[in-house]
């Protein structure tokens, strides 16, 4: 176990996974960068918190929670998006979730860019991510003799994933962003 303190100086213990993995005959699987299921709390205190029990994954309506890295619960919106209902919050017992109001503006710290590959970038219309987009964080610039290009306003972006599940190329790519508490740590 790896102790290191979190931003309220206690002490957290987060498991070797390069050590389990080397044991195991494989290479580490815990990946701090993965999308963790929205409310959870900063990398550090989730791993701390979370057992790994599985019931969140079970809770979730959209099937969007899957078991991932080091088996802890991650987000896959290839296979939809979140709706933000809050059942993976409510069917945790271990505490590995923020308390509070679960609102889609506090679930998580996400940034949305999209890929070169992108049909609209490369000259055809295709306007699926935005139309999908209940948040309206994608807009489509008109050019002049051109296909309107996709900008994404990331104040409005809620990080739902509507977008990433539909697009026909795959060009939409959504990354968690540290939190502030994360940075500081």
């Amino acid at each position: 176990m790896t102790i290191r303190n979190d931003t309220a100086g206690n002490n957290m213990h987060l498991p070797n996974m390069g050590r389990r993995a080397f044991l195991r005959g494989r290479s580490p699987r815990f990946s701090p960068t993965a999308i963790r299921p929205p409310w959870a709390l900063p990398v550090a205190a989730f791993v701390n918190a979370c057992t790994r029990c599985d019931d969140c994954i079970a809770a979730c309506p959209q099937h969007i929670l899957q078991r991932g890295d080091g088996g802890y619960p991650e987000i896959s919106f290839r296979n939809g998006e979140c709706t933000f209902c809050g059942q993976c919050a409510d069917a945790c017992k271990d505490g590995a979730f923020q308390p509070g109001e679960h609102s889609a503006r506090n679930a998580w710290n996400l940034s949305v860019t999209i890929q070169p590959s992108c049909l609209s970038l490369n000259g055809v219309v295709c306007r699926t991510c935005g139309d999908h987009c209940d948040a309206r964080a994608i807009r489509f610039q008109l050019q002049t003799r051109a296909v309107a290009v996709p900008h994404i306003q990331q104040e409005n972006c809620t990080g739902c994933g509507a977008c990433l599940s539909v697009c026909p190329v795959n060009a939409v790519d959504i990354k968690n962003m540290p939190r502030q508490e994360e940075i500081a740590a």
